[in-house]
């Protein structure tokens, strides 16, 4: 990498290739993170993560955590022009002599994510997100190796990675570590770093009150919005375990929709740990709450397609049936978007299990014996209210016994014939050093739940990837490829099963 012949921005934000590529929805999102080297690289380049345009010098869209600081440095007095959000690969047409402060996000930078080693397992090869970090890292390397001076600060949903593992933080040239939410304390920090204060490794951001976050000014990847943050519910895998649930102010997202809309991103992505405690104090939901603010969402001149992500199975036992209909009403309304898909945390049909492993909060203000019937429940009420159930089942929670899958494996066979996609993971402790589940841990009866799981998956997901994107009005090309590909992924898994389990069916 040459030299730089400009002077440079003083302030760069970027991200993985992951987190800054053009993705038409949030499922082509969550498709090309999952992705391992076994996907020749040109066709993540080009295709399944294809580049960010750069109108102007500065990336079209920007993950929302980016776009959140930016609008926080603006608010909190720096000038608009010392900021810049571009791509990794873009970076050395902003990074320069008067570049201080690089400011790198990652959601899965070391690849230790339960969805992704649960993908490394079964797929082998190496990670895109890893790799892509590690290709970020060594971009900004060059550029300190060719004599520029600036600080690295890594963060984004996957800096606990880089927290619990300083020696790789420091080996790929990271200055600082930010964990949490930056909006308060991002001002202050850059600032001290640009009067050369010398700063602890390892920062954090405090609690932001929704009121107090700022709305952002540029359009986001997939549309992103969020509704809500934090969960609080108290999950042992989950870096949000220990964040109340706040809600943000249905003036404060329409104003979010808007720049998007504003900024040619017309399809939205609602973001929430759960999507149905919107508006709500606790764990006991507000239905009002949610449909007015999605009533207000809809009605933003120019929204396409609205897509949502996660909802908890206690709280859709707390919806009606009509109430579940209003949500998918307004969330289709005036778009061809006719599969509307939610994340579903089952996690087990064991609710001991779940409970003996700190996540009895999924299931508050329930009890655990009847976790298998709320799970079946929450699954069946969503389909037949129009929403594709997409849940996820984690294999080999501490404890786990062969009774515990088999009672998952009943409540997947009680699925049978529901439009629905369910996907099992393995368990990934979030603490540094601990081992976790993989493939020599497989049973036959873990084989035979994922063989069952992915039954589902092979029947519905090309269907709802085909529905997604005609609603976003993704390109024809893209839409032929996605089909082929899923095509020929399908049959590279069933000859994982064969090869991996000596059977291809359940």
């Amino acid at each position: 990498m040459a030299t730089p012949t400009h002077n440079g921005i003083p302030i760069v934000l970027t991200a993985d290739r992951t987190l800054m590529a053009h993705y038409p929805t949030l499922l082509d999102g969550m498709m090309a993170t999952i992705q391992t080297s076994g996907v020749p690289a040109v066709v993540m380049r080009r295709l399944l993560a294809p580049p960010m345009p750069h109108p102007g010098g500065r990336a079209a869209r920007a993950p929302l955590g980016l776009r959140r600081i930016e609008a926080a440095l603006r608010r909190d007095g720096f000038d608009p022009r010392a900021i810049a959000i571009v791509s990794p690969e873009r970076l050395d047409e902003v990074v320069g002599p008067r570049t201080r402060i690089v400011g790198l996000s990652s959601g899965d930078p070391l690849g230790r994510g339960m969805t992704n080693t649960t993908m490394v397992a079964m797929s082998g090869g190496r990670l895109y997100t890893r790799t892509w970090f590690a290709d970020a890292c060594a971009r900004l390397r060059r550029l300190r190796d060719g004599g520029l001076d600036f600080h690295v600060v890594a963060g984004g949903p996957g800096a606990w990675q880089l927290a619990n593992a300083p020696a790789t933080a420091d080996a790929r040239g990271i200055d600082h570590v930010f964990l949490g939410y930056a909006e308060r304390d991002v001002a202050d920090l850059f600032g001290r770093l640009m009067d050369g204060e010398v700063l602890d490794p390892v920062l954090v951001g405090r609690r932001t009150a929704p009121g107090d976050i700022p709305p952002i000014e540029g359009p986001t990847g997939m549309g992103v919005v969020e509704i809500s943050r934090g969960c609080g519910r108290g999950c042992g895998f989950c870096t949000l375990a220990g964040e109340p649930m706040v809600h943000l102010g249905a003036e404060r997202i329409v104003a979010d929709v808007a720049a998007n809309v504003r900024g040619g991103c017309p399809s939205i992505s609602l973001i929430s740990e759960d999507l149905l405690r919107y508006g709500s104090d606790g764990t006991t939901v507000d239905p009002p709450a949610l449909l007015d603010m999605l009533a207000a969402v809809r009605g933003v001149q120019g929204v396409r397609m609205i897509q949502v992500d996660h909802v908890n199975i206690a709280s859709v036992e707390q919806f009606s049936d009509e109430q579940l209909r209003q949500v998918r009403r307004l969330l289709r309304a005036g778009s061809a978007h006719e599969q509307v898909w939610v994340n579903l945390g089952a996690e087990s049909a064991a609710g001991d299990l779940l409970t003996a492993n700190g996540l009895g909060g999924k299931i508050r203000p329930f009890d655990a014996s009847d976790w298998p019937r709320l799970c079946e429940n929450a699954a069946r009420r969503l389909a037949g209210c129009g929403f594709v159930p997409m849940l996820s089942l984690i294999l080999g929670l501490p404890g786990e016994t062969g009774a515990h899958v088999e009672q998952t494996i009943d409540l997947v066979r009680r699925l049978e014939g529901l439009r629905a996609v369910i996907f099992p993971i393995f368990h990934a402790p979030l603490a540094p050093g601990c081992r976790p589940f993989g493939l020599d841990d497989m049973t036959a009866s873990h084989w035979r739940l994922f063989r069952l799981a992915y039954r589902f998956n092979f029947r519905w997901i090309p269907g709802l990837f085909a529905d997604n994107h005609r609603a976003a009005g993704a390109p024809w090309w893209r839409r032929l490829f996605v089909q082929a590909a899923g095509r020929i992924q399908k049959r590279q898994w069933q000859l994982k099963f064969i090869r991996r389990s000596g059977r291809l069916r359940p």
